[in-house]
């Protein structure tokens, strides 16, 4: 915030001492907002997380999140405010814990028991903080496994984006987030896809989980399975005739995805050929550049798309023309090798 707003921390640290609970709240507040530049703070900041009013708890605890690593001092406090009354300086203290980093890998535990609060904003919460807790959180993957079955959609979403911020250690969760891919909210959905990338998937089952995908109603989900199966390459095979269908979403993003993905496996995908031909003519400029750039790394096996391929050398948009005029040049060199 710059230079002025460091300069009003003194005056705030000095309010969080009045009389009136309003300003010493109001005052906590606007150091949260002042954020790292405010770390001469933490100390009287630490101190009013023992206030009488949980409004100034809360904001006392959101402000040393704010501040970050530079408030590590504050761990040991924020963790004894996780079993505080107030539901509202429980989710502030869990909020702080995952920002300030150091120490707070401690208080897992903690936080894992707070998975179980009545208060969706502390389920919430401690989820993100365990999350940003990393691989050091791995002894909370049984806990946020039960979370992805949580009622409220958001808590799903931190749970899910939480196991896969532990990355490889949370692969006793793959089970459950497969099951999340099923779940009615398209971002709960995201974010359990999101979070097996993450963990890593056996090829197989990678192959298995993102083709099924593909057919889901969310276009930035099947755009994201495309991806992930073009990642896979040619051993994905099994997944071209779902990307063949996907050539004609009606999402820009999700043909874009498809056509990439089949160059990405190339021979293995010459089925798509025609497919792709086709898409030589998409409404959309790039998808028809990444079709021809995906007959060309197909190779010989695409030889019948040539013809349409001069065509597209004739296009409005400069990159298409040069990812037509290099896919006949790939071609053709594959198919002459072929003879050979």
């Amino acid at each position: 915030m710059g230079g002025a707003a460091k300069a009003a921390a003194p005056g705030l640290i000095r309010l969080l001492k009045d009389e009136e609970s309003d300003l010493r709240a109001s005052a906590a507040e606007a150091l949260g907002r002042i954020g790292g530049e405010a770390t001469m703070a933490v100390p009287a900041l630490i101190e009013v997380l023992q206030d009488h009013n949980a409004q100034v708890r809360s904001n006392a605890a959101f402000a040393l999140g704010q501040i970050g690593q530079a408030a590590a001092a504050a761990v040991p406090a924020l963790s004894g405010l996780l079993k505080d009354e107030n539901a509202w300086a429980r989710a502030s203290a869990a909020y702080a814990l995952g920002r300030v980093g150091g120490a707070a890998k401690n208080y897992a535990p903690m936080l894992i028991d707070l998975l179980q609060d009545k208060n969706e904003s502390v389920r919430k919460d401690a989820a993100d903080a365990l999350g940003r807790l990393g691989a050091e959180a791995r002894i909370a993957v049984p806990s946020l496994v039960v979370l992805l079955k949580d009622e409220s959609a958001p808590v799903r979403k931190l749970a899910a984006e939480a196991l896969g911020k532990i990355g490889s250690d949370a692969k006793a969760a793959v089970p459950g987030l497969v099951e999340s891919l099923k779940d009615q909210e398209f971002v709960v959905r995201m974010h359990a896809a999101y979070a097996l990338k993450k963990i890593g998937l056996p090829v197989p089952e990678a192959v298995v989980v993102w083709t099924e995908l593909l057919g889901d109603k969310s276009e930035h989900v099947r755009g994201f399975a495309a991806e992930e199966l073009g990642a896979i390459g040619p051993p994905a095979v099994q997944a071209v005739p779902a990307l063949i269908v996907c050539l004609s979403d009606q999402d820009r993003f999700v043909r874009l995805g498809a056509a990439k993905g089949l160059g990405k496996m190339g021979g293995e995908a010459k089925a798509a050929v025609p497919a792709l031909t086709a898409s030589l003519k998409d409404r959309e400029s790039l998808v028809r550049a990444t079709a021809a750039t995906a007959l060309g790394k197909i190779g010989g096996e695409a030889i019948a798309a040539v013809p349409a391929l001069v065509v597209l050398q004739k296009d409005e948009t400069p990159i298409v023309r040069l990812a037509a005029a290099e896919a006949i040049s790939k071609i053709s060199a594959d198919e002459t090798k072929r003879r050979e």
